[in-house]
């Protein structure tokens, strides 16, 4: 019994699921950096594209689907994860240092830990995936990869449905049992209330936001939370106003004729403290503190590097392309073909 427990917990049935999943969260990190970082439309394109087309190869999905159904599979451990989708994340113009990647890791780790920790059924999983395939492609969308994306769709769907019930339910506890180990502090969570300072996920939710985000979870929480804090920043009334009216409670109307009394800089700390205390000011994100600090030139959102015709110092040679120096559909190639002879 216990053999047959702990098979079910790591049933490498879930490597698919694990590595889609957490690549489309990348993706969504890194459209956002882009844009960001104001990268020129064409070469954001060229990136998200060239990375779904990797990631997404379909010799890649489906090694990993026979590979895990082989008799001696194992699950993906989390560095070699981890080193995959370097891979995948490096395969067009972008560069990542080792800074960047980790935080991208954290990034995609924790909002998929997160995702999971809001489901309560096995099939929230595929519906997650679906999600995450559906978000990546309305990013730069066009008729290749709406193509490839449903045909991922459709694989994924008939390996789900020929696993079966037990199976299912292993690889939904299987994807969950491989996040338990990662307990990063991401700001978004926090800000959002969905994560406490010590890491961990808040159970009782009685944020009013909580269930426009929990009822879609997969989809893209970037975009989604730049679209519900504006649509709030329209129904709210005039924040001025309201932090003045806030700000005035206890004070007396002055007297006709009546001069207007210095503020007391004290008891007007105290009470903004007050009425302001259960507000999180401070992003919690160090991303841009640490680059701030290592380059107080930098805009504190530089996070993805793109090479440019003049990255190689000396254009008579000819670098060998590599994941960290990359050359776009050469080294495609070269992934697919890596990728597609795993067993």
């Amino acid at each position: 019994m216990t053999t047959q427990r702990h098979t079910q917990a790591v049933n490498p049935r879930a490597n698919v699921f694990i590595l889609v999943n957490l690549g489309c969260e990348a993706l969504f990190v890194i459209d956002q950096r882009l844009k960001a970082q104001q990268i020129e439309s064409d070469k954001s394109v060229q990136v998200i594209h060239d990375v779904i087309s990797v990631l997404l190869e379909p010799k890649f999905i489906e090694s990993l689907i026979n590979g895990s159904v082989h008799s001696e599979a194992q699950l993906l451990t989390a560095e070699h994860c981890k080193f995959m989708l370097n891979d995948i994340a490096t395969c067009s113009l972008m560069r990542l240092t080792e800074t960047s990647m980790d935080k991208l890791w954290n990034l995609m780790t924790m909002v998929y830990k997160w995702q999971l920790f809001v489901s309560q059924h096995q099939h929230n999983l595929l519906d997650i995936t679906f999600r995450h395939l559906d978000a990546i492609n309305k990013l730069h969308p066009d008729a290749k990869r709406h193509m490839l994306i449903d045909f991922s769709k459709n694989t994924l769907l008939d390996f789900w449905n020929s696993c079966g019930e037990e199976q299912q339910l292993s690889i939904y506890r299987t994807n969950k049992a491989w996040l338990q180990c990662f307990n990063t502090k991401i700001s978004l969570l926090i800000r959002l209330g969905f994560q406490a300072m010590d890491g961990s996920f808040i159970n009782a939710m009685d944020q009013s936001h909580y269930l426009d985000y929990a009822k879609c979870i997969g989809e893209n929480i970037y975009i989604k939370s730049s679209e519900l804090a504006q649509q709030q920043q329209q129904q709210e009334p005039n924040r001025m106003d309201q932090l003045a009216a806030q700000l005035s409670i206890g004070q007396t109307p002055l007297a006709a004729g009546e001069d207007l009394q210095p503020i007391d800089a004290g008891r007007f700390q105290k009470q903004f403290e007050q009425t302001f205390s259960h507000t999180l000011f401070a992003d919690l994100d160090n991303n841009a503190t640490t680059q701030t600090q290592s380059n107080p030139n930098a805009s504190g959102c530089e996070f993805v590097q793109l090479l440019t015709a003049d990255s190689n110092p000396n254009p008579n040679i000819n670098a060998e392309p590599t994941s960290s120096t990359g050359s776009g559909s050469v080294l495609n190639q070269q992934l697919i073909d890596l990728y597609s002879k795993m067993h």
